[in-house]
């Protein structure tokens, strides 16, 4: 134990830290394992990233250190944008309660608007697309069938078939 002591209090910190795979920032040592790592992150596919960063196999994509780096870059991304939505919410309520002081009740009502938008999904657009009687020579499994296209190109799931609801 003393031994081990005495060696890493001698151990410069370029060793400690080039024996590590990253260094003190988080960052991969290898440049060429930190872009595929970004490249990852930002949604870059495997094969396409291995070829941004210079790399001749994807077996990167297994490392524990890259792994890492990659999961770290991405909840690095998703806080930023959670504090850049909390600030520009911070901001609208401000603006909001400068313009009722103000009387400015056009621009107190925009700023509500945009608050109940954001936190409560409230004053959903909507739109009715086509021209009026589009759908009305259409049989039930028609609308069903336009429908379900609608929602596979949103990404949602189909709904439950009539027969599955009773």
């Amino acid at each position: 134990m003393l031994i081990s002591r005495l060696v890493s209090s001698i151990t410069p910190n370029w060793v400690r830290i080039m024996s590590n795979p990253t260094n003190t920032r988080g960052l991969l040592r290898n440049p060429k394992h930190e872009v595929y790592a970004q490249n990852r992150a930002s949604g870059m596919e495997i094969k396409q990233a291995v070829e941004k960063a210079g790399l001749k196999s994807d077996s990167i994509e297994y490392r524990p250190e890259v792994k890492r780096r990659i999961r770290e870059i991405m909840k690095q991304g998703a806080s930023r944008a959670e504090v850049s939505r909390k600030r520009i919410l911070e901001r609208i309520f401000d603006d909001w309660e400068q313009s009722r002081r103000l009387g400015q009740m056009s621009s107190a009502l925009k700023a509500a608007e945009l608050m109940g938008k954001e936190m409560h999904k409230m004053f959903v657009e909507r739109k009715e697309i086509g021209q009026p009687g589009d759908f009305d020579n259409k049989s039930e499994e028609e609308l069903r069938e336009i429908i379900n296209k609608e929602m596979e190109e949103l990404g949602w799931d189909k709904p439950p078939e009539p027969s599955q609801i009773n």
